[in-house]
């Protein structure tokens, strides 16, 4: 009676002696003959055993260690951004086998870990600790930010902690795939963008992974880019200083009425010369712009409209557009002002086409063969805004003028 009540008083952990109290003898001799565990010793992190909310760990024992199970902790380090006195939360699992993975935790995060050996005779000393470290966190891909020309298309990505990440892998496939195809990559991407392949007038789904040493981060949610619109960024950098350029790049604005030496302009990222590429502009409250695009060799702010470089669309009165070709004016009296313009650059046919977005009136088409990469080019002569539509695929109207 005196055995088993001292029994009672031991850990939870060492519930294993139930098994032998129904004989006070038997389980003094077999507490005289089993020694307690040595430490376990733990296995440095392998490479690539992480993910953003799980670390696996390893160990190994002495062989003339008998044991029943493992008790194994996890503690976060301190971040340096955490007061002294916040709680650190402390993990435990007890485990038979001599691994274990530990779940639900932070990416980009160090842990403390450390283990200890029981068997019906006691618990070892813990192990040496060891830092463990989760992969990164998911990126984010920025639809909105990634361009598409004809069969190419750059996608961007926004990691959640640069210092954390080595390299990224893109993932993409097609919307409807055809049965059997599976998903292509690149890995070892250092930079936060690609520029990939594509087909033209398909769908896409594009995924991101963020990639350290210690593991890959879980694969991002997917974002949907098409190949059948055109989508450029403008390029800020060969913007007028009068002009002002919204956050997401859409908007352009001209607020001073001082008297210029130069026309305010702005250029947009280079577009390949094939297929086709398609946007549309509107310009609110200013009654003088020009819209179309100036070859890569006259990168230049004021470039639209200087010699045979640039193809554009001029408006200076209500209802009387010049269209500029390679030097050569031609001049055109519309019965409706376009609100909306829509401009075509189609490889293929080799022209520069311009039409009332809205209607579907053909305003002009330039006829001419493109040999190099242009830029889509707009001016504000006086003050006002311009906003672009991107990502739109071209009107049947317009394809087959």
């Amino acid at each position: 009676m005196e055995s088993t009540a001292s029994l009672e008083k031991i850990p939870a952990a060492f519930s294993l002696f139930e098994h032998y109290d129904d004989s006070s003898a038997r389980s003094d001799q077999m507490l005289k003959q089993v020694a307690v565990p040595q430490p376990p010793r733990l296995e440095p992190q392998e490479p690539n055993s992480a993910t953003s909310t799980t670390i696996a760990v390893y160990w190994s024992i002495n062989k003339e260690d008998v044991i029943d199970s493992f008790q194994v902790y996890c503690m976060e380090e301190p971040q340096d951004d955490q007061e002294v006195n916040d709680l650190v939360e402390e993990y435990r699992v007890t485990v038979k086998e001599s691994y274990c993975i530990f779940e639900d935790l932070e990416p980009d995060r160090y842990y403390q870990v450390w283990v200890m050996a029981v068997n019906f005779t006691g618990c070892s000393l813990p192990s040496e600790r060891a830092i463990f470290r989760t992969a990164p966190s998911t990126p984010v891909i920025c639809a909105e930010d990634c361009t598409v020309c004809w069969n190419t298309a750059t996608i961007r990505w926004r990691p959640a902690n640069p210092e954390a990440t080595e390299t990224y892998t893109l993932e993409y496939c097609r919307q409807h795939s055809p049965e059997g195809e599976g998903l292509r990559s690149f890995s070892g991407i250092k930079g936060l963008q690609l520029k990939v392949n594509l087909q033209p007038n398909e769908n896409y789904f594009f995924y991101v992974r963020a990639i350290n040493t210690f593991g890959t981060s879980e694969q991002s949610e997917a974002a949907l880019i098409s190949t059948r619109g055109t989508r450029f960024r403008l390029l800020r950098e060969t913007a007028h200083p009068a002009l002002q350029i919204s956050s997401d790049g859409t908007v352009i604005s001209f607020a001073e009425r001082r008297r210029l030496t130069e026309i305010p302009s702005v250029l947009g990222e280079e577009l390949p010369a094939c297929g086709q590429h398609y946007w549309e502009t509107t310009v609110t409250d200013c009654p003088a712009y020009r819209l179309g695009i100036c070859s890569s060799s006259a990168v230049q702010a004021g470039a639209l409209g200087q010699g045979e470089t640039s193809w554009y669309m001029h408006c200076s009165e209500p209802q009387r557009y010049t269209f500029s070709c390679s030097g050569v004016v031609s001049e055109v009296h519309v019965t409706e002002r376009p609100a909306r313009v829509g401009v075509l650059l189609d490889h293929g046919r080799q022209r520069l086409l311009f039409m009332n977005a809205e209607s579907g009136q053909l305003l002009f088409i330039i006829r001419h063969r493109f040999n190099e990469g242009v830029h889509p080019a707009f001016a504000l002569e006086k003050p006002g805004k311009c906003t672009l539509h991107l990502g739109i695929e071209p009107p049947d109207s317009a394809r087959h003028k």
